[in-house]
């Protein structure tokens, strides 16, 4: 099973799950369902593979209903069992009953229903269709101001290479025995050629 961030790029928790003090009346402990993010990135993605239980827009229809808060929304049935939401949305990306994958667009971060600004409500409910702390779903801390943000990504070689390897070459590099080609460094586990070794080693004793 994967599970995967709501967005690509770095991402703020804004209002974490719990009790809260409600934005918008300013009622003290207001219980909160979910996990309100704000991102720049504002493509939503699926944290997981499932398939869309519900994409529309819920409508006020004054039966006390508070599904309407949620405004333009997706709901997922996962994979795991998990049933998420992504609510606050501008605009959605995929229909009801369509299989989505993890890190699929569901659509754009936005401000509708009942919301005092552009973010996404992440929501998620269990088995039992009980919500559920979904910061701990998605293995960061239920805290307002944390931001989260994606690590670099990394050369195939940068994964496999360990330590000393890494250090030896970060060395060299320093050093300017390695300058690798067109200014580039070289990569652990790139071939290079009798020429190049012969200019390294001629380097090394330059500096040795």
């Amino acid at each position: 099973m994967t599970i995967r961030m709501p967005f690509d790029g770095p991402f703020r928790v804004a209002s974490p799950f719990g009790y809260r003090t409600d934005p918008i009346t300013g009622a003290e402990h207001s219980w909160h369902g979910g996990v309100d993010l704000v991102s720049e990135d504002r493509n939503v993605r699926a944290a997981c593979g499932g398939v869309v239980l519900r994409s529309r827009w819920a409508p006020d229809l004054g039966d006390g209903d508070r599904t309407w808060e949620w405004g333009n929304y997706v709901s997922v049935a996962g994979d795991d069992g998990f049933v998420i939401y992504y609510c606050h949305l501008a605009t959605r990306t995929v229909e009801a009953g369509q299989r989505v994958g993890a890190g699929q667009v569901l659509g754009i971060e936005g401000t509708t229903g009942r919301s005092t600004g552009i973010h996404l409500h992440f929501e998620v409910r269990d088995y039992n269709a009980q919500q559920t702390d979904p910061c701990a779903y998605l293995g960061i801390p239920n805290e307002a101001g944390f931001v989260w943000t994606p690590e670099p990504e990394r050369e195939p070689w940068e994964e496999q290479a360990q330590d000393w390897s890494r250090e030896a070459v970060d060395w060299c590099v320093r050093r300017g025995i390695l300058q690798g080609r067109g200014g580039d460094d070289y990569a652990l586990g790139e071939p290079v050629t009798r020429e190049e070794l012969c200019v390294m080693l001629w380097r090394a004793r330059e500096v040795l």
